[in-house]
């Protein structure tokens, strides 16, 4: 299945594969949890990822998001479902992967260490009671987080973000030509030049997201 291009395709996707997925007597608290988070892509990735590849492969819903941390624009959240289970998944504003149950926690050194955890006996100390873990609340439009990637204000961007501030012209990084003027190219099309504009960034200066580099954000004049 196609990644929908608007938050009403995700949902609608979502609807869809609800279907056939959530148990009668989960129906009405499925929905309603969909309902909670229907502007938010980072939960609609999560639901759509649980309901296209059922953790058990039997038929289950989700009925709790919480959030362990979050970085970059990644998120870590774990998901409670209608029978009892509990998962964690990695979400960006692209897509979500299940990382495995709350109960193994995270074995992977790479996203233990982007994550900041020293080690899993760290990770299930932190989730051993899930119920306690903060709940993950739906996004909203005058949140720290930017409305394209995600990043938290002080975070750099993913590249390719349109939010991201060029740091030679102070315009949008994905909208100015400085990116092709730097690296002396027409077009950028492979994963090198990417690269190479990520280390030209880095020697220059990323700017980090601020909550006023937000499209639609109030200036002076509009307060």
């Amino acid at each position: 299945m196609d990644t929908p291009k608007t938050l009403a395709e995700r949902k609608k996707d979502i609807q869809f594969l609800m279907k056939y997925a959530v148990p009668e007597d989960q129906v009405e608290a499925a929905y309603a949890l969909l309902e909670k988070y229907d502007a938010d892509i980072i939960a609609l990735n999560l639901l759509h990822s649980f309901y296209i590849h059922l953790p058990e492969g039997t038929d289950d819903s989700v009925n709790g998001l919480r959030l362990l941390t979050r970085r970059q624009g990644v998120f870590l959240i774990c998901v409670s479902t209608g029978r009892g289970f509990h998962y964690l998944y990695v979400v960006n504003n692209e897509a979500a992967h299940i990382i495995g149950t709350l109960a193994e926690g995270i074995i992977d050194r790479e996203l233990l260490d982007f994550f900041g955890y020293a080690d899993n006996k760290e990770v299930l100390a932190l989730t051993k009671e899930p119920e306690k873990l903060q709940v993950y609340e739906p996004y909203a439009a005058d949140s720290n987080l930017c409305p394209s990637c995600h990043a938290a204000v002080g975070e750099f961007h993913t590249l390719g973000c349109p939010v991201e501030i060029c740091p030679w012209c102070r315009g949008q990084l994905t909208y100015c030509n400085c990116r092709f003027t730097r690296l002396d190219i027409e077009s950028m099309d492979k994963v090198a030049q990417i690269e190479k504009l990520r280390e030209l960034l880095e020697e220059v200066g990323r700017i980090v997201f601020k909550k006023e580099h937000s499209p639609g954000y109030p200036t002076m004049d509009e307060e």
